[in-house]
């Protein structure tokens, strides 16, 4: 048979920012091309972002196990309910907006859109680097939203809970976006745009590094730690706001460099009480590991300062995190920026600031002097350093992460790995995600994706066991390795 030549998916991400629905109309090429064709976003109503978040609280009490979590909150189901109806709405307005565009409609069948790849919304996340226990048992990752429902509502292939098999492979879960970066790089690399690093800011920052280590190719991720995550709660609880919209209220503050130190030394450690920052990769963080210190809430220190000094520490921690690289790693000479986050003109100022190795208006740890003075001279002070917005650089930086999903399912389909040891610490390449047809027949996808599944064989690559594992949230919930043990034969 035939290889199909493309797949058209849609990329569904909901952040822990819990403000948007963010979707990607994807075209991708089985030639490596990857196109654009129509974004769309749509806003959580009101409540819906307290309801999550207050659900979170209970996964986190139940220590992951959400089937405990699920029984004692009585609007799980109306939430989870009304988050798949808000999906559904999205994707049939986002493929209205396509079909509304000429160019696009005589491009593409629009009426056969072959797959969503759907993250969920994460509530809990308890990867190897935090929880520091010996084999993997003990960790989890919790991702809300049943795919099978999902694939019913729309009647579209739903590809979705990608973290739950990197982490039972051993790996962190997180973060995902590094393979996705790495095909978006192969153009930077033809144009000469190389050694580059994918920067993402949002609740969390995440960093992909496409370099070179040695002499050889490498690709290498992790999360920074908190992004926005500070400034958010700040501004929201003492104001009311959602966010410090960009930074104009931090803009009239200053850095506090103890409040500073106590946010490196204290917001986020592991579970034998190691610092998260000192760890080098690979590693991934959650909001539910950023502690809400109390220097955060001290009187003395104006909202301003704090404000700016928490967005000044996004920044700082983004550097750090590359001094703990080997020397043999090539220091990025390309900063591509993605992610609302970087709208915060004071996170982004204080970055570029960083990273050329102006220190005099942003204060470095006594500790950590020796390590900043060591990377301004790995980066070269007199080198060009392009620091600029995805889009600089050919892509779309605001549907990024809604595009990694779409990705993440087309390798899905591909049979390809999305995660790998440098990226993750994964025990060995892994496949990621489940697949769910409408009403559960293969028959209800498309022609084409049929076709792809038959020519590369990629059904049943991934463990999907529904006698083991409840479809409305990851696989790798706590408690899963007791579930797999069940299910193997005796």
């Amino acid at each position: 048979m035939a290889k199909a030549r493309s797949i058209l998916a849609i990329g569904v991400m909901t952040g822990n920012s819990l403000d948007a629905a963010d979707l990607v109309l994807t075209n991708f090429g089985e030639d490596g091309s990857i196109t654009d064709l129509k974004s769309y976003s749509v806003e959580f109503p009101n409540g819906f972002a307290d309801g999550f978040r207050r659900f979170r609280n209970e996964v986190s009490h139940a220590q992951g196990r959400i089937a405990e979590a699920v029984e004692r909150f009585d609007e799980f189901h109306d939430l989870h309910n009304d988050y798949l109806v808000l999906i559904k709405e999205a994707v049939t307005e986002l493929i209205a907006k396509a079909k509304a565009d000429p160019e696009l409609s005589n491009a593409y069948d629009l009426n056969k859109i072959d797959v969503i790849g759907f993250h969920g919304q994460t509530c809990a996340h308890l990867p190897p680097s935090m929880a520091k226990t010996r084999g993997h048992k003990n960790v989890y990752t919790v991702q809300v939203g049943d795919g099978q429902k999902l694939a019913d509502l729309t009647g579209i292939t739903v590809i979705y809970d990608f973290r739950s098999d990197d982490m039972m492979n051993g790996g962190e879960g997180a973060p995902l976006a590094p393979m996705h970066h790495a095909h978006l790089g192969e153009h930077a690399k033809k144009v000469g745009q190389y050694p580059i690093a994918f920067c993402n800011g949002g609740n969390t920052g995440n960093i992909t590094l496409l370099t070179t280590n040695n002499g050889d190719d490498l690709v290498q991720g992790w999360d920074t730690g908190p992004f926005n995550h500070y400034s958010d709660r700040l501004i929201r609880h003492e104001t009311g706001m959602p966010f410090d919209k960009d930074g104009q209220m931090g803009k009239k503050g200053k850095i506090d460099k103890e409040l500073l130190e106590a946010l490196f030394e204290k917001s986020a450690t592991t579970a034998l009480g190691d610092n998260y920052f000192e760890l080098p990769p690979p590693k991934s963080s959650d909001p539910e590991w950023y502690l809400p210190i109390p220097e955060l809430s001290l009187s003395g220190i104006s909202i301003e300062d704090r404000l700016r000094t928490v967005q000044y520490f996004a920044a700082y921690i983004f550097i750090h995190s590359l001094s703990l690289l080997p020397e043999t790693v090539v220091l990025p000479r390309y900063f591509a920026l993605c992610g609302g986050g970087w709208k915060n003109t004071n996170i982004k100022g204080h970055f570029e600031e960083l990273v050329r190795g102006k220190f005099t208006a942003n204060p470095i740890l006594d500790d950590h002097i020796t390590a900043f003075e060591d990377l301004a001279e790995r980066f070269g002070i007199g080198n060009r350093i392009v620091i600029e917005p995805a889009q600089f650089f050919g892509y779309d930086g605001a549907a990024m992460e809604a595009r990694l999903m779409a990705d993440a399912a087309f390798c899905r389909i591909a049979g390809k790995p999305f995660t790998t040891r440098s990226i993750t610490g994964v025990d060995s390449d892994t496949v990621l995600g489940i697949i769910r047809f409408p009403n559960a027949d293969i028959n209800k996808a498309t022609e084409n994706l049929r076709e792809w599944i038959d020519d590369k064989r990629s059904l049943n690559l991934t463990y999907d066991d529904p006698k083991h594992f409840d479809s409305r949230w990851s696989r790798a919930s706590a408690g899963w390795f007791e579930k797999l043990v069940a299910a193997q034969p005796h």
